[in-house]
Parts: C-alpha cells; structure tokens; sequence
C-alpha cells in the first residue's frame, strides 16, 4: 500500500513505490525532515530514512556500527531493511534505515544533560577506540578552521556597509592569532598516534546530534562525519558548544572538562573563536537565501563576540 506520499513530488513518489515494491518497505506515513531525510513508519515503528549522494559515509558507518561492541547502548545504529540488506541504492542515493529514538534533543542550558552528553561522549571515544575500519581521511581541525577563516574574510563588506568594520578587524586578528599559536602543536605525530590506535570521533557533537530517550539516556545520533582523529577534536567542539552556557561560570566549565586527554592543547582550541565565526557563518548565508535580518544577525554576534573576549582574556591569563 502507498501512503499519501505524492504531493506533487515524483522523486518521492517513485522512492516509496519502490521501496515497497522491490524492498518490501511498506511505509503507511512519512515526514520529511530534511530533502533525502525522512521519519517513517512501518507498521507500528518508526525510522530514519536517509538518503546519501556519497554512499561512502554510510557505508563506512556501516563497517563501522557492525564492528563497534556497544553501538546499541550509545548510539542509534543502523538497522536492515526488510529484505536482509543494510543499505540499498535508488535514484542517485544509498539510502540507510535507522530507528527512531523518542525523546528530545539535549538541552545544553542544562547542567544534566551537558554531564550526560560529555560522559556519553567519554563512553563512545572508549569504546570505539580500536574499532578496526577504514575512516575516510578528513583535515585537520585547524586546517579547517583555517578555511573557515578565510571564508569570514570574504564577508568583510558586510562589517563595513553597518560601520563595523573595527569589529571585524578584531575578530579577524584576534582568531588569527590564536588560531596561529593552536596550529604550532604537533598534529602530524598526534593524526598519526590516531591513526595506530584506530581513535575514532563523532565529528558533529551539536546538541540536536545527542537524544534523551524516553528512559531519560542519552543516544548518539548522525555520524555522518566520523572518522579517525586525535580524540582533543571532539572534546574541543563539546567545550565549544557548551560556552555560550557556562561563559560567566567559569570554574563550572574548567572542572567539567578536567579529564580531558591533553589540558594545554584543549585549553588553546577553546580560544579559537570558530564557533562564532560558523553562526555568523550560518546566519550570513541564510540572509542570501532570503532568510532572516541580518542586521539582527550581526548584533547578536557583537554581543556574542563581547562576552568571549571577558573568557578569552581570563583564559589566556591562565596560560601565562
């Protein structure tokens, strides 16, 4: 049986003729999330349905999932279609099926859940640690930071139009020097010693990526960017994440990331503002696509920017 599928969109329409009559996956409703994502439901359960242009990232999650002991405790690993096959191809896409987790997203202005996240985090680099699978090679982190960077550059017209260009040369420099000084740590031996040890990151630890299920656990969710690297990265983007909540908490914020793996290395990657610089990022682009003011965009990175130079300047003494 088809659901009501076809609201004037023949690619949708066609994959779900075809999943149900080549896959046997009959789907009674879908959602669409994100174009090639949807939430379906077969029978009385539902799943992820995910369709991928690379078919190597899901594949590789694949190997991965089949080879990582504890995916069913940390994670929402992949689960086969009703034909037996893990991942089938349609329409210029491998498409991937994952259960649904009921829950909600954690909430990272919660001191709960950012505990829960960062141990499930611990758990996971544990674990996986080992995990015996070809990774696809991604940059360094201040490779991309650097690239990030330069896009930043690009949007300079911007900060002078609304008679902000001072704002943007201090940022601008400031991340360049900071970023400078993270750059100098040995990455080429520590990408390596990640390499021999099979250490493996999640890649994405956004807030919208960690679920607290209906047992109040947390499951890891979209390892579209796993891959092997130095385990700092992840832990870097986690303290990240969670600085826009614990910015005026700062001893809060030191002794949750006391057990991290290299304190000095950690502690000079927090500096670098590239977690600003992707919001502005994110909300410039969506500006061009019609989205949002920008505008309003800019003031609350103002904002954002004077409430982290305070922590950069404090943090920065500590080094000394």
């Amino acid at each position: 049986m088809t659901p009501n599928l076809n609201k004037g969109d023949s690619y949708t329409d066609r994959l779900f003729k075809w999943l149900g009559n080549r896959k046997a996956l009959h789907v009674k409703k879908m959602v669409e999330i994100k174009p090639k994502i949807y939430k379906i439901w077969v029978g009385n359960r539902c799943y992820l349905l995910k369709g991928y242009r690379r078919s190597n990232i899901l594949l590789q999650q694949m190997d991965f999932f089949q080879n990582w002991k504890h995916a069913s405790e940390l994670a929402a690993a992949p689960t086969a279609f009703p034909t037996g096959e893990m991942s089938v191809s349609k329409l210029g896409c491998e498409w991937g099926l994952f259960p649904w987790i009921e829950g909600r997203h954690a909430d990272f202005d919660k001191k709960e859940d950012r505990l829960k996240v960062y141990s499930c985090l611990r758990q996971f680099h544990r674990t996986s640690k080992g995990v015996q699978v070809l990774s696809i090679p991604r940059d360094p982190l201040y490779i991309k930071w650097e690239r990030r960077l330069e896009q930043f550059k690009t949007t300079q017209e911007v900060f002078i139009t609304y008679n902000k260009k001072s704002f943007f040369e201090e940022v601008y420099t400031t991340t360049e020097r900071l970023l400078y000084t993270f750059s100098l740590f040995p990455w080429g031996e520590m990408e390596k010693d990640s390499w021999v040890k099979q250490q493996w990151l999640h890649g994405d630890v956004a807030h919208h990526n960690f679920i607290v299920d209906t047992s109040n656990r947390i499951k890891m969710i979209d390892f579209d960017l796993l891959h092997v690297g130095p385990r700092v990265y992840d832990e870097i983007q986690l303290a990240h994440r969670y600085l826009p909540f614990l910015e005026h908490k700062k001893t809060s914020f030191f002794q949750l990331f006391h057990q991290v793996e290299y304190p000095q290395i950690w502690l000079s990657g927090i500096l670098v503002p590239a977690d600003l610089i992707r919001e502005w990022l994110y909300g410039y682009n969506k500006y061009r696509r019609g989205d949002g003011s920008l505008s309003s965009h800019l003031d609350k990175f103002e904002e954002a920017w004077s409430r982290r130079k305070l922590f950069v300047r404090y943090t920065e003494f500590m080094l000394r």
